[in-house]
């Protein structure tokens, strides 16, 4: 089973930063025990507000590791990989809400800080920890087989930014359906089986902001049907994310380094 699109110049730069944030998590604060991690929540939730999910498809170390795992699954074994079908995908996927609820429940009945240290806030109760434990082999492992397995059914937080980017829609896909000849090529390249082809345009509901769909190898050249938009304004998504990339590491940079919050 096939998902992952040809490397185009847009794709390169993306998998650069990705694979510098898994590494950055993976090999130096997991493998190597050092006590620090290149990400301030502060700047991942103005990000996510401003940017929509662009954090989640660029800069997450366990999306970019999950992604990683899946490119190498579909080297190793690509007749193994599957999706999981309907109507199971559907309903799998709303576990990640009570999840949403149980952690929204300790920061505030139990006072613990999302803005802290994570360890913290995941050593907080059994459940929670044993949470983290689960969480690293459904981003390391399970992936090789069921592509985005801990981003499409395990990441609350994912389903915590799903409804805060469907309420504010400050940044969407849009797909003009005049122009659009229903190939279904966007379709197949979406990592999170968002189906762009079938939607008039989305914001949050499970988009990563990767942009295979609006990529140059992606929407047929005489079609272009899909485009990005920022407040109701088209806009190139190249120049979006390099822009957004470049905001988005100067604000962490001064978070951590400078302000030190």
């Amino acid at each position: 089973m096939k998902l992952l699109k040809k490397d185009t110049p847009l794709t390169l730069t993306r998998d650069a930063i990705r694979l510098f944030f898994a590494l950055n998590f993976y090999l130096f604060a997991k493998t190597l025990g050092m006590d620090f991690e290149l990400e301030t929540e502060y700047v991942v939730m103005a990000s996510v507000i401003i940017f929509g999910p662009l954090f989640c498809g660029w800069t997450c170390p366990f999306g970019a590791a999950s992604y990683f795992m899946t490119r190498i699954g579909n080297k190793l074994f690509p007749k193994l990989q599957f999706n999981i079908p309907q109507p199971y995908d559907k309903w799998l996927r709303y576990i990640r809400f009570p999840l949403l609820a149980f952690f929204l429940y300790l920061f505030v009945a139990k006072g613990v800080s999302y803005f802290g240290d994570h360890i913290v806030m995941y050593k907080s109760t059994a459940f929670s920890w044993n949470f983290i434990k689960v969480k690293h082999w459904a981003v390391l492992f399970v992936p090789l087989f069921i592509p985005q397995f801990f981003c499409k059914y395990m990441c609350f937080q994912k389903a915590g930014y799903n409804l805060i980017n469907k309420a504010l829609k400050i940044t969407r896909i849009k797909r003009d359906a005049d122009v659009c000849i229903g190939c279904k090529k966007c379709d197949r390249l979406c990592p999170m089986q968002v189906n762009p082809s079938t939607r008039d345009s989305f914001s949050g509901e499970d988009c990563l902001s990767c942009f295979n769909c609006l990529d140059t190898d992606a929407c047929p050249s005489k079609a272009q049907a899909l485009s990005l938009t920022v407040l109701g304004h088209k806009v190139s998504h190249v120049y979006f994310a390099v822009g957004a990339m470049s905001l988005y590491m100067i604000s962490t940079y001064l978070i951590l380094f400078v302000f030190k919050w």
